[in-house]
């Protein structure tokens, strides 16, 4: 292979490795998500068995709003996981190609296409997380708290 063929290889690399890098950056604020929810499951789950009834039921709300944002979440991360293997698998498939000097380029192109796809799903998850998050903190706020009878606001 010549320098030449092996300097647009690894020019055809870089939006990959570029989309890579950024997909790790989201996978580390989507897992730092995940931990947080997590965690205040178990939180939660911890002063719901210590709670009167009437409270317990308010915390069982925000578990079930938790627990459908955990799920929200994994389904992002395993989008954005996804798409990184694609992304590596096309890179791959490039460099394979030019080794044995055949051309796979409509395969790279289905390849860099479904990575895409699967980053935009993810971001659906991501963003339908997002506003899931907010109905859990207004679940939160409008909590009663043991003995208050009065209506939250």
């Amino acid at each position: 292979m010549k320098l030449v063929e092996f300097s647009a290889i690894l020019q055809a690399s870089v939006s990959p490795a570029i989309i890579i890098s950024a997909c790790g950056l989201l996978m580390l604020s989507m897992t730092n998500r995940y931990g947080r929810a997590i965690d205040r499951a178990r939180l939660l789950v911890r002063e719901r068995d210590k709670a009167d009834a009437i409270f317990a039921k308010s915390i069982q709300v925000q578990l079930m709003i938790l627990k459908q944002r955990v799920r929200i979440i994994r389904s992002a991360i395993l989008f954005a996981a996804l798409c990184i293997l694609l992304v590596a698998i096309q890179v791959l498939v490039l460099f394979v190609g030019a080794l044995i000097n055949h051309h796979f380029g409509f395969l790279a192109s289905i390849l860099f296409a479904a990575s895409l796809l699967s980053l935009c799903i993810s971001m659906v998850y991501f963003i339908k997380d997002i506003f899931r998050s907010l109905e859990a903190m207004e679940a939160d706020i409008n909590r009663q708290e043991p003995g208050d009878t009065s209506a939250a606001s």
